[in-house]
């Protein structure tokens, strides 16, 4: 185990907002080989639709975010429910890609390494995060996916019983029906 920081994988605590929702933020070095090329190949990965599948399974993260900061950097940044620790080990069902995106770092561990290895690595990189906002800190991601659908099927309700059908009826907005 990595002694970097305080926690478990070498991660260092967290701000947590509403008791609920934590920060990661992290600065990765590109392959210097083709930082172009490694950018470009992270972006599809994370871009693809089994990529965003499985991320949206964890049912925990709020926001993802990989940026490109220089030529040769990414920062990475994450909103998510929970603490740090858990969330780096909500990553298992996704050791695939991630081991995929991390092989585009420099000092990335190898391909055959440890599971635990890459958690290290990606603590490694850590920053710390001052400070953040979310619009909804205390709910968690299965929360807002169960009031979204509780609201898509009232605004179907509300077609079903608009009269004439199809139209906006009085006292029910356009963007109601929408």
């Amino acid at each position: 185990m990595s002694t970097n920081g305080t926690l478990k994988y070498g991660l260092n605590p967290t701000v947590q907002l509403c008791g609920n929702i934590s920060p990661f933020s992290a600065i990765y070095k590109l392959k210097q080989d083709d930082p172009d090329a490694h950018a470009k190949a992270i972006a599809e990965l994370i871009g693809s639709d089994d990529f965003g599948e499985a991320v949206s399974e964890m049912a925990m993260i709020h926001i993802f975010s990989l940026s490109r900061m220089d030529h040769n950097h990414l920062f990475f940044q994450t909103n998510f429910d929970g603490d740090v620790v858990a969330y780096f080990e909500g990553f298992k069902p996704l050791e695939a890609p991630l081991r995929e995106v991390l092989s585009h770092f420099e000092g990335a561990p190898a391909a055959d390494a440890a599971f635990t290895d890459l958690l290290e690595f990606i603590a490694a990189g850590q920053v710390e995060v001052i400070g953040y906002f979310c619009g909804y800190p205390e709910l968690t991601v299965n929360q807002i996916r169960r009031d979204a659908d509780w609201r898509s099927k009232l605004i179907d309700m509300q077609k079903s019983l608009a009269q004439p059908a199809g139209k906006v009826a009085w006292g029910q907005s356009a963007s109601g029906l929408a």
